[in-house]
C-alpha cells in the first residue's frame, strides 16, 4: 500500500507520495505456511510520475505486476502513449485506465492524475481518480474549489483532519473530542505544499510506532504543477554510496 495525495488550490497542484515497496511473501516448512505481510523490500519505489504533457501521475495499491515494480509499467506508458501528442488530463486518465486493464491478470491498482485542461482559452484544474480493478475513471475535484484528495493508507490522516470521538461499550460516543475544520479556501501554493509534506510524513511516523504492517516510509516525493508548467520540489535522486 501507499499514500499519496493532491492538494488543488487556486495558484497550482500538489502532488505527494511516499517511496515504501512491500510485500507478501510465504515460506514453507513441512506442512505449514507462513505468511510474512508486508514485508519491507525498497524505500526507493517511485510512485510520482511527469508526464511529457505536464500531467502529473500517482499510484497506489498493487505496488507490482507479475514480480515487477509498477514504476516501470508506468514509465513505460508514459514513454509509449503520451510522448507524441499534447493529450488533455482525462485523456491520459482513460489512457491509463486502457493500458493496465489490459494486462493479465488485472492489476489491483489505483491512480491520481491531475493536471490542466485547456478549454475555451481558460486554464482549468483537473484531478481524476483511476480504480483498475473496477474498470473506472471518475473527477475528484468539484470544478472552481480549492481543496484535497487522498489514497492507500489513510486513516491516520483521516483521524487528523475530521471529526473524531471516543467510543465506548456498544458503539456508544462517550465523548466528541474538539474539531476544527481544514480551512481549505484560504490554502496557498505553499500551504498546499506544507500540507502534502504532513500529510504523508504523519503517516509514516504514526506507522512507526503503531504495531501494524509498515507499508508507508521513504523519502516522500513532491510534484507542483501550474498552467505555465510542472516542478519538482523534492525528488529521490539515484546515487551510488
Amino acid at each position: 500500500m501507499s499514500l499519496v495525495i493532491t492538494v488543488y488550490v487556486r495558484e497550482g497542484m500538489v502532488m505527494a507520495a511516499d517511496s515504501r515497496l512491500t510485500l507478501n511473501t510465504q515460506q514453507k516448512q513441512g506442512e505449514a505456511t507462513t505468511v510474512n505481510l508486508a514485508v519491507g523490500q525498497s524505500d526507493s519505489n517511485c510512485k510520482l510520475f511527469l508526464s511529457p504533457p505536464g500531467v502529473g501521475i500517482s499510484t497506489f495499491g498493487a505496488a507490482d505486476i507479475k514480480g515487477v515494480p509498477i514504476a516501470g509499467y508506468v514509465e513505460s506508458f508514459i514513454s509509449g502513449q503520451l510522448k507524441d501528442e499534447q493529450f488533455p488530463v482525462e485523456e491520459v486518465a482513460s489512457r491509463l485506465l486502457q493500458y493496465f486493464a489490459a494486462l493479465d491478470p488485472v492489476p489491483q491498482a489505483q491512480f491520481h492524475v491531475a493536471g490542466y485542461s485547456n478549454a475555451d482559452d481558460q486554464a482549468e484544474q483537473q484531478v481524476w481518480h483511476v480504480n483498475v480493478a473496477a474498470s473506472s475513471c471518475s473527477r475528484l475535484n468539484p470544478p472552481g474549489e480549492q481543496g484535497a484528495s487522498w489514497g492507500g493508507e489513510a486513516d491516520i490522516l483521516a483521524r487528523l483532519v475530521q471529526p473524531v470521538a471516543q467510543i465506548g461499550t456498544g458503539d456508544k460516543i462517550e465523548q466528541r473530542f474538539p474539531y476544527y475544520q481544514i480551512q481549505w479556501g484560504f490554502f496557498t501554493l505553499q500551504d498546499a505544499i506544507d500540507f502534502a509534506v504532513f500529510a504523508v510524513r504523519s503517516t509514516i511516523d504514526a506507522i512507526r510506532f503503531q504495531p501494524r504492517a509498515k507499508t508507508v516510509g521513504g523519502p516522500i516525493d513532491v510534484l507542483v504543477i501550474k498552467p505555465a508548467g510542472a516542478t519538482w520540489i523534492q525528488r529521490k535522486q539515484l546515487r551510488a554510496e
